[in-house]
Parts: C-alpha cells; structure tokens; sequence
C-alpha cells in the first residue's frame, strides 16, 4: 500500500511540472566551433530517498572518436531531486576527463542538516540545488526577462550563494526548431559555478515547457556550447 500511494503522490505533484518521466534531452556539442560530441539530460524515475519522493535524472557527456584521441570524456552525473521543490537529496558523479577518472557520491541528511560525500561530512543549513538541478529547477518557475533570483549552489563540499539573472530574449535555431528563448546567466561576482569554468549563459524556451535549448559555458582556453538536436517523449499539455 505504501509503495501505491507513493507513486499516487508523484503522479499529482508531478501534474504542474513540464517534464515527465522518460523525459531526454538530447545536445551536440562544440568546443569553441569544432564538433566535439554530444550530452543528455533525462528524467529515469520516482524513487524514495531517506523516505522523500524524488525524481532521478541523469546527465551524460562524451565527446567523440575524434576529439578522444585528445582529451576523452565520459561524464555521468545522476541527481535525485525533492519531487516538490526540486533542490537535491542526492548525487552521483562518475567522471572520466582525459587521465582524471573519480567517483563522487553525495547524500544530504536535512533533517540531521548535514551532507555525506565520500566519507567526509559537511553542514548544511538549508536545501541546496548541485548545479545540474538547476535546469529542472528552472523549467518549475516563471521566468521573465529583468527577474533576479538568488538560490543556494552545494558543489565541491562547500555551498555557494548564487544569484541567476534573466537578461534578455533570443530566437534560437536548432536541429529540433526554432525556439524564442529567455537567456538566463547564474552568477557570483568573483566565482564561476562550476569547477575551473568562466560564465554560464542557458537559453530556455519562452513557454511553459521552459527546455533548456541551448547551453554555453565560457572556458579559460574557449567556449563549450550545447544545442538542442531531440526531444524524447516531450510532455503532452
């Protein structure tokens, strides 16, 4: 009984969200203007964690048989994310960039306000969002351009204050259309949002699927930038 109401709950909290289960976004990927591969983001499932309903969601880069004769990547991160309010109960890297290979595992106890990565223990005073929650977070709320919003970033074993600014709109071409798109910047005088990368600038769509379209992240050597190419098992209004 327990597990049918579960997955009760999950379907109606889920009613309001633009994303479903079975859910991939699927992204070409450049290095500056050369192609380089390709990335994924995918909602996988419902599943309980420290007896919280989550939704499992996965990202996945790789680069390509060309590029890997220089610097092989094979990242997979897996995020459980509150199924209400979409900040993270957990998370799961294996990354392999080149001669760098590590396994990081991540569980937040909130109710004892404290996160357990590896076998380290750090405090956490208020739920936070890895930033890979941060596309799901984002397609739950309204945006409009000139909005400022402020969120709590956990990475690294440290949390981050973080504001995110809606800047402006553009038409964005792709491979799965063209999309009119609100451009969203994360940011923190001094501090990039992710390890050893520059700005970050994310094109959603200006409706109310709100699909990450494009993605660019400014490198100290160049630029990473991800396009939309498909969409798997889009929810239906």
């Amino acid at each position: 009984m327990r597990f049918f109401l579960f997955i009760l709950i999950a379907i109606l909290n889920g009613q309001n969200l633009p994303f479903q289960l079975g859910e991939k976004l699927v992204y070409s990927a450049k290095f500056n203007i050369i192609p380089s591969g390709h990335a994924s983001l995918e909602v996988l499932g419902h599943e309980s964690i420290n007896g919280v309903g989550t939704y499992h969601a996965r990202f996945k880069a790789s680069t390509n048989p060309t590029l890997d004769r220089l610097y092989k990547l094979r990242d997979q991160i897996d995020i459980w994310l509150d199924e209400t309010d979409l900040f993270t109960h957990q998370l799961k890297k294996n990354l392999r960039e080149g001669n760098y290979h590590k396994k990081i595992h991540t569980i937040i106890y909130y109710d004892a306000s404290l996160a357990i990565i590896n076998s380290d223990t750090v405090e956490i005073a208020e739920p936070v969002r890895d930033p890979y929650s941060l596309f799901y977070y984002l397609r739950s709320i309204p945006l409009n351009v000139g909005q400022l919003l402020e969120f709590t970033s956990f990475e690294n074993k440290k949390t981050t204050p973080f504001k995110l600014a809606v800047t402006g709109k553009e038409t964005v071409k792709t491979r799965a259309g063209t999309f009119s798109c609100l451009v969203v910047k994360p940011f923190q005088q001094g501090k990039a949002l992710f390890k050893n990368e520059g700005d970050m600038q994310i094109w959603f769509s200006d409706d109310e699927k709100r699909l990450p379209i494009q993605i660019q992240i400014k490198l100290k050597f160049g630029s990473m930038h991800l396009k939309l190419k498909e969409i798997v098992n889009q929810k239906v209004d």
